[in-house]
């Protein structure tokens, strides 16, 4: 691979962590990380004048994300296309995995809003797998990428 795509590879998992971790910052901040605070905000609260959330708002909400989230995991699934094949073997089903945890953490608040409490518990859970996950390959990429940048400077 030419080096400057190595640099620019390993720039985008910066950046691709970066996105991971303001999104989880917003995320806990907005909604929480118990099943009372991500309930609160699906459903309202009379007692603290919150109202329960639409599906239009939702949909506004989910549209982006769909399209953000299934090019992040895209994108990084394709560049580690470029790996080590150990390394490729070990990003196969995490990759599945993010590509169906995105559906579920986007899917789940419209399910959640129609009176499927359950799918509370679906969305924290689905929300840890896609940050740690997402996480993982980044790493796996950044390590294969800057083992190559740095053999180059040798």
């Amino acid at each position: 691979m030419h080096q400057s795509y190595r640099i620019a590879i390993a720039y985008f998992t910066v950046f691709g962590a970066l996105l991971l971790i303001s999104g989880a910052f917003l995320f806990v901040s907005k909604l929480g990380i118990s099943y009372e605070s991500v309930q609160m905000f699906y459903l309202g609260n009379k007692a603290q004048f919150t109202q329960p959330k639409s599906a239009y708002g939702l949909l506004e909400t989910a549209l982006p994300h769909l399209g953000g989230m299934g090019l992040f995991i895209f994108v990084t699934g394709h560049f580690l296309l470029f790996t080590t094949k150990k390394q490729k073997q070990r990003a196969i089903k995490p990759v599945v995995i993010l590509f169906i945890a995105a559906l579920l953490d986007i899917g789940s608040g419209f399910l959640i809003v129609q009176g499927l409490t359950f799918f509370i518990w679906i969305k924290l859970l689905s929300f840890l797998l896609l940050q740690l996950l997402g996480l993982y390959l980044l790493w796996l990429l950044f390590s294969t990428v800057w083992q190559g940048i740095y053999a180059y400077k040798s």
